[in-house]
């Protein structure tokens, strides 16, 4: 018998599979950094060319920078408002936040409320997979004036 040489057709199903998973990890976590990139980057901006503006200018003015830098309103949670420190005195700023984003890769677990704290044997069936795939991440976008 001739030896076979090439790629299978299981051997693509294989690599597609491997690849397609990339992807869509991919598709799913890029938005988060991004949003955290474009904070990061605002704050930066902040920091340097409003040293001489009070904190209520620059609270004033951060929607419209966020806008400018097409950061919409649902990219990055309220915990970041909530949590948002704006020192500014004369020449010096320093502007920090932090929030946390967690993505479900195979969706929110059903059983319990996603969003309290529920321990792993009170989960059952697929929504222990869902929680074992999810992603947390905790972001302290910060910047101040050189």
């Amino acid at each position: 018998m001739k030896n076979e040489q090439g790629f299978s057709m299981f051997k693509m199903m294989f690599w597609g599979a491997i690849i397609a998973a990339g992807v869509v990890y991919g598709y799913m976590i890029i938005p988060v950094y991004n949003a955290y990139w474009k904070v990061q980057d605002t704050f930066e901006g902040v920091s340097r060319s409003m040293s001489d503006s009070n904190e209520g200018a620059i609270r004033s003015r951060l929607p419209d920078l966020f806008h400018v830098k097409y950061l919409a309103a649902g990219e990055v949670p309220d915990e970041f408002y909530d949590n948002l420190i704006i020192k500014a005195d004369g020449g010096h700023v320093e502007i920090s936040s932090s929030y946390h984003v967690t993505v479900w890769l195979l969706g929110p677990v059903e059983g319990v409320d996603p969003n309290s704290n529920y321990e792993e044997k009170d989960l059952k069936g697929m929504d222990k997979l869902r929680a074992k795939l999810r992603q947390d991440f905790d972001f302290k976008p910060y910047a101040e004036t050189p």
